[in-house]
């Protein structure tokens, strides 16, 4: 019977697989002291007894002393403490606990419902039966069904009992109707100590589980707090000196999010410089599913450059696609990404866009050119019908180039209007001088303004610019530059 209703909890339990073992491990330890408990009470209780009747007995100078009932109470001691020293001493594993606790409840049961048997019809019979089942159901942590148990085997032997040992009348015949409400009124016993059962079961099942989920909240946080330690450790670190600068903010809708960014360096044709290679990814969904992607694109990208350090942002974009229609687009796992490359020695940047959100560059003078995507999302079609088409452009120095993730397009205010790409355009557009360097928190700061609400998606914005003293293209031409800048 206790593996059945082991059974019927896993499938109905709302827990995971985890939970219902700890469930199950928290109840054996309690049903061991409980079991303790509730033989030590009844011993100590039998023992009172006992010695009550028999100071009633002496007292009361009785002609007869009634030797069944010391002989039911002193077996019903016996056995009380034979089964609680048999527990203490731990000759008996846990799961055997419950066994011996029917097997406690049943004999003394018997043992009332033979006392009235031999009695003839007078005697506790099934009024012990409900008392000790009572006691019992108040001590040991048994389901509605295992407080059954010990009452089917009891209503058994009382039904032998009534049709064996009940008296007849002066007319020497049997009360059939009393035998039978004798009968069919016996299960009933069992009612309110199932009842006690039920409803301390059911307290305790609510109580594990806000236990449970508090526990199981503060490990989650903990291991979160790890995971994005861990995440954003994968992140590079900003470059403020060279020829390329690059700077970046990064906010994840939670505490780690799909957004990312991997950056390599490879050297210039002259080898006095470097060049910088950027892919700028964002990942379909929030959350940790999103940031176990991330992972898994960080490890190719790693690959791909330690393989081919000077590898074009077309071919990236390419192998990028081919490994996530392979391994994630089955998965409806599908990926944005641009790649550039700034070459400061030959004043140009290269890239490749898949499915991304349109970048900009702002030129040295202020003039705007949209960096569109060029190709499908990545993961959409296969490796033979995927075309990167990169282009180039010329980067020179004192130009920027801003790009970000979806999360800052998509930003709505208290009316649901989206800032857009025109209205991302305007903001790189302006006017104003905003100088290298602090277009990411600029944007951010903008988009948190617009924003209505928290953040329904991570927001990764970034800002690549060569420094005006940078590169040969200084060296060439002092004057134009010194004529721009005052």
């Amino acid at each position: 019977m206790a593996k059945s209703d082991a059974r019927n909890q896993a499938a109905t339990s709302p827990f995971t697989v985890e939970f219902r073992r700890e469930f199950e491990a928290e109840t054996l330890s309690l049903l061991h002291r409980r079991f303790l408990w509730f033989t030590g009470t009844v011993s100590a209780m039998g023992v009172v007894f006992i010695l009550a009747q028999a100071i009633f007995d002496l007292y009361t100078e009785k002609a007869s002393v009634q030797v069944s009932t010391y002989a039911v109470g002193i077996t019903s001691l016996v056995a009380y403490v034979t089964a609680y020293l048999i527990v203490l001493l731990g000759h008996v594993s846990r799961e055997r606990v419950n066994m011996l606790a029917f097997a406690i409840v049943i004999l003394d049961g018997l043992l009332y419902i033979g006392l009235w048997s031999y009695k003839g019809g007078t005697g506790p019979g099934m009024t012990g039966v409900l008392l000790t089942h009572v006691l019992a159901c108040c001590f040991l942590p048994w389901t509605f069904a295992q407080s059954l148990g010990p009452i089917v085997a009891l209503v058994c032997a009382n039904a032998i009992a009534v049709v064996l040992f009940t008296p007849a009348n002066a007319e020497g015949a049997k009360p059939v109707g009393i035998m039978v409400a004798a009968i069919v009124l016996s299960p009933f016993v069992g009612l309110p100590g199932a009842v006690i059962c039920w409803l301390r079961h059911s307290r305790r099942i609510e109580q594990f589980k806000l236990r449970s989920l508090a526990t199981r909240y503060g490990e989650f946080r903990r291991e979160l707090t790890d995971a994005r330690r861990i995440h954003e450790s994968l992140f590079p670190r900003p470059r403020t000196e060279g020829d390329v600068h690059f700077l970046y903010v990064y906010e994840p809708m939670r505490q780690i999010g799909g957004d990312y960014l991997f950056v390599a360096h490879s050297p210039t044709d002259d080898g006095r410089s470097e060049v910088l290679s950027v892919t700028l990814i964002d990942v379909t969904g929030h959350g940790i599913p999103a940031a176990l992607t991330v992972n898994r694109l960080h490890g190719e990208l790693s690959r791909l450059f330690a393989e081919d350090p000077s590898i074009r942002p077309g071919d990236v974009l390419k192998l990028l696609n081919r490994y996530v229609h392979l391994t994630l687009a089955n998965h409806s796992v599908y990926v944005t990404a641009v790649c550039l490359r700034v070459d400061p020695l030959n004043n140009t940047i290269e890239y490749a866009s898949g499915g991304h959100p349109t970048a900009f560059i702002r030129a040295v003078d202020g003039t705007v050119e949209e960096l569109a995507s060029t190709a499908f999302v990545l993961g959409a079609c296969p490796d033979a019908e995927f075309d990167p088409a990169p282009r180039s452009l010329a980067f020179r120095a004192g130009d920027s180039v801003i790009a970000y993730t979806d999360g800052a397009l998509e930003a709505k205010d208290k009316d649901g209007r989206m800032l857009g790409t025109k209205g991302m355009q305007r903001i790189v557009g302006s006017p104003s001088h905003c100088p290298s360097g602090t277009w990411p928190g600029l944007i951010l700061g903008i988009v948190e303004q617009h924003r209505f609400g928290p953040p329904a998606d991570d927001t990764l914005v970034i800002e690549i610019f060569r420094p005006l003293d940078s590169g040969p293209a200084r060296k060439a031409a002092p004057a134009a530059y010194s004529k721009a800048y005052g």
